[in-house]
């Protein structure tokens, strides 16, 4: 089922993948340290992964 607290989840994702700073989100969350933000609540999305296999070809001159 779903339970509310998964929203906190989606919130800091969308967050992060629409470009907010990691530092800003953690203070917005509450949370006494980044790596709490980053490795609990941060989810790659869909489309942050093809936008960083699309910087990866960039980068690699695969473009």
């Amino acid at each position: 089922g779903f339970h509310f607290h998964q929203l906190r989840h989606t919130y800091t994702s969308n967050l992060l993948a629409n470009g907010a700073a990691p530092k800003d989100v953690q203070e917005l969350l509450g949370h006494s340290d980044v790596s709490t933000t980053m490795n609990v609540y941060a989810h790659s999305t869909r489309k942050a992964k093809r936008e960083s296999a699309k910087l990866l070809d960039k980068v690699v001159g695969n473009d």
